[in-house]
């Protein structure tokens, strides 16, 4: 049996850290349907633009999500697609009654296996 690196390992529990945090998973959740702005995901998390911000600027850093600037609205979207990957399992797992077959994100080829 071949060693998993410690680099890897490592690696793969700071991205699980970066999206464990409630508001960060839902807003993760919310960007499972496509792009949002600040306000959408204001209203759609409840959360104050400040901590908001903060989170956003957290997962921007760490690759999980990036944004684009749209005349005065700035847009986020998942950057990458195996966080999304892992998001729609977490909600198959966690909010089964909210998840379809059509509702799956780009590139999972894994999760149609299933």
């Amino acid at each position: 049996m071949q060693a998993i690196p410690q680099d890897k390992i490592r690696a793969a529990s700071e991205g699980l850290r970066a999206i464990a945090h409630e508001l960060r998973l839902s807003v993760l959740c919310h960007l499972l349907n496509g792009s949002m702005c600040v306000a959408e995901l204001m209203e759609a998390t409840g959360a104050s633009q400040s901590n908001l911000s903060q989170h956003l600027a957290k997962m921007r850093l760490l690759g999980i999500v990036n944004n684009e600037k749209k005349g005065q609205q700035v847009y986020y979207h998942i950057a990458n697609p195996a966080f999304a990957e892992l998001v729609h399992v977490l909600k198959t797992i966690y909010c089964p009654d909210m998840c379809e077959s059509s509702s799956l994100p780009a590139n999972t080829a894994l999760l149609k296996e299933y």
